[in-house]
């Protein structure tokens, strides 16, 4: 269809004469003057919402070229008209559900009466511009492969003559163009690489099938370098096949590095000291070298079919297993453990095991290295060096221990004795000199008394020195509620004069010590508990074991008068101390239950306010039985 675009042309007669082309007049400020059906179908647009309206501020348009949108003023809707020219067409799209509709604008000028502008003329070229972009995109594909490739490309007759040639690069070439084309292979290298070579292009065209060789250049220019070989038929032709030169020399330097340490990493394995296996994710063996079956006693065909946690030992599958689990998901890189693996014969063998994880090249764990070191000597070693450790720790706690009630006995004897022995001589003397019979009496009396604390102290002493001259104490399986029971009957008659409770918790039943000693103790602080109250309430008592790490611990808590510690503290286990003034107390329980402790072993310990009541912690060390 022919329209007529010339000055004298009325734009509101031909914008409803064409069926396919759509028609649009537009004044020179850019308002739509008319527009046809045909427009209005291919723009979207009603005709009622045009009116007064202009193009620009209903429609976005956009460039074929790169797809942007230019500014209104660009756009070729708005070049001023202009009579003596016609404008060349031009293809602008709009946007419709993220797809792009394309047309070809014809713009020329018009003028009707007193109005100019632009008369616009237009169909849909969608389906021609959308194919067009396709070419140009499979086009640049095609430019970007053939770009990146770096092989050499040769046209070869069943003779092995080359007739072509294609490369990126003209340096890869063996000879100069004019020296190799229409030559044969034999003429331009040696027999042993041209006569194999022309043999698989004859089989390449006879069986219609690639084939693919690999060989080291011939050529001192690329002395050392490897090639990669492939035969492909031409079928458009009967007697060509194309030759694909490749480079693979930092493949085959690649492939011979990972050989060689393939080779090390298998001299490693199999001739190492220590036990080495490789075992998939789930700890199952793969393979395993000779140390580690010795290690455990099994064959190699028999660590292939274990599973390692199988035979580990139970207190250590589950923070091996935890780890394993960490090394797999690559939070950590390794992890070293030492573990018990049951060994054939049926005992356990204790072992330094340190694990790592192989993975591809996308990050994704392929198998775990398992390097495992026989440690069952250094434990029994280390069990030893600890044992006598402790054991020197005692005897240096028991001399220590010794020493110090060495101490205190001499400060005892010294302080205790030195009153009433200096008494006595000066009250003998007086009695020798005085007639006064009162004066005689007085005297007789007070030496009376300095003789009974003199026999009283050295009983008491006499007592000490009796446990400490012990040499045969029995240990044996003492019940701590059998215990308990017998003490408790040598002051029922205090519990019930003071209405006192006594609740008891053994959480250990029962401890290997010497019954004596512990009924002693027992008795003592029990004795304490119910002597020191106050009369208006109640006395309490709680007693309780516990289990520690190194011992037991035996604890007597009362809500009795308490003590001043910070004022009492390091009297409190001395001979002959008392802190309450009005009791029935001579201050030798405490001091002999710190000697039953600390003679084997143990410690001794109180917590204590002033009206709050005492706890008394005793640590039985714990001895073998």
């Amino acid at each position: 269809m022919h329209l007529q675009r010339d000055s004298l042309s009325t734009p509101s007669a031909q914008t409803e004469c064409s069926g396919l082309e759509g028609l649009i007049t537009i004044l020179e400020d850019g308002s739509i003057l008319h527009l046809n059906a045909r427009a209005c179908e291919l723009l979207g647009l009603g005709k009622t919402e045009t009116k007064g309206k202009k193009l620009h501020e209903l429609i976005t348009f956009y460039s074929s070229d790169d797809t942007s949108a230019p500014v209104a003023e660009l756009t070729p809707f708005q070049i001023r008209p202009d009579d003596n020219r016609i404008h060349e067409e031009k293809i602008l799209g709009i946007a419709i559900e993220d797809k792009f509709k394309w047309f070809v604008f014809h713009i020329n000028p018009f003028r009707e009466e007193d109005k100019t502008g632009l008369q616009l003329s237009f169909f849909d070229v969608s389906k021609l511009v959308n194919q067009n972009q396709s070419l140009k995109d499979k086009q640049h594909q095609l430019q970007l492969l053939v770009a990146s490739l770096n092989d050499l490309v040769f046209e070869v007759t069943d003779t092995g003559v080359f007739k072509n040639y294609w490369t990126n690069d003209t340096k890869q070439l063996f000879y100069p163009p004019e020296e190799f084309l229409n030559k044969s292979l034999t003429e331009l290298f040696p027999a042993d690489l041209a006569i194999p070579t022309i043999q698989l292009i004859q089989n390449s065209l006879k069986l219609d099938r690639e084939f693919k060789m690999e060989f080291q250049s011939p050529s001192e220019q690329h002395k050392g370098k490897w090639y990669s070989l492939q035969i492909k038929p031409i079928h458009r032709t009967q007697n060509r096949v194309a030759l694909v030169i490749s480079d693979i020399t930092k493949q085959i330097e690649s492939t011979e590095k990972i050989r060689f340490n393939e080779h090390k990493f298998n001299q490693a394995f199999h001739f190492s000291g220590l036990g080495i296996a490789l075992t998939d994710l789930d700890g199952y063996c793969i393979e395993s070298n000779q140390t580690l079956t010795k290690i455990l006693g099994y064959s190699q065909e028999e660590m292939s079919t274990t599973r390692f946690s199988t035979n580990t030992h139970p207190d250590d599958v589950e923070r091996e297993i935890e780890l394993r689990k960490k090394l797999i998901r690559g939070e950590i890189e390794s992890f070293t453990i030492q573990k018990r693996y049951r060994h054939k014969l049926g005992h356990y063998v204790w072992c330094s095991v340190t694990i790592a994880a192989v993975f591809d090249n996308a990050d994704m764990p392929l198998f775990l290295i398992v390097q495992v070191q026989d440690i069952s000597e250094s434990k029994k070693n280390i069990e030893i060096l600890k044992r006598q450790k402790l054991e020197s720790d005692l005897v240096k706690m028991d001399l220590e221990t010794k020493v110090r009630q060495l101490e205190e006995f001499a400060h005892i004897l010294a302080h205790n004795l030195k009153g009433p022995l200096s008494n006595m001589p000066m009250l003998i003397d007086e009695l020798q000199v005085t007639k006064d019979e009162e004066v005689k009496t007085e005297f007789l009396n007070l030496l009376k008394i300095s003789t009974g604390q003199l026999t009283e102290t050295l009983q008491e002493l006499g007592d000490i020195l009796e446990l400490r001259s012990n040499k045969s104490l029995v240990f044996e399986n003492c019940d701590f509620l059998q215990v308990y029971h017998k003490v408790k009957q040598q002051y029922i008659e205090e519990i019930q004069q003071k209405n006192a409770t006594i609740s008891v918790e053994f959480n250990v039943a029962n401890i290997h010590y010497p019954k004596i000693y512990l009924e002693s103790i027992l008795s003592n602080l029990i004795s304490n508990s119910l002597r020191f109250t106050a009369k208006d309430k109640a006395p309490y008592i709680e007693i309780r074991t516990t289990l520690e790490e190194d011992g037991t611990l035996l604890t007597v808590r009362d809500n009795g008068l308490g003590i001043n510690l910070p004022k009492y503290k390091s009297q409190l286990f001395m001979f002959k101390k008392v802190f309450h003034r009005g009791f029935e107390s001579k201050g030798v329980g405490l001091f002999l239950t710190r000697y039953q402790v600390e003679s084997l072993g143990g410690k001794i310990d109180v917590q204590s306010e002033p009206n709050e009541g005492s706890v008394f912690s005793v640590k039985f060390l714990e001895r073998k039985q």
